[in-house]
């Protein structure tokens, strides 16, 4: 329900959902949906600590380069 409801305007609020359960696959690929989404929900990414479960993903360096951040 929650994806139902929610996918189109929440995508980075879901995929933090997805890192805290530990889900690195679906939290990147909510991630991705996100960024082309440019969700807003990503502007404070590198500091969000629903996020840190995810930094140490060797995919994390890659998408704060993509967003603009220092990795």
């Amino acid at each position: 329900m929650l994806l139902e409801h929610n996918a189109d305007h929440s995508a980075a609020q879901i995929a933090m959902i997805y890192a805290v359960r530990g889900e690195a696959d679906n939290a990147f690929a909510w991630i991705e949906r996100a960024y082309t989404a440019r969700d807003s929900g990503l502007a404070f990414c590198k500091v969000a600590r629903l996020f840190e479960p995810l930094h140490n993903d060797s995919r994390w360096p890659l998408f704060l380069k993509k967003m603009g951040f220092d990795a």
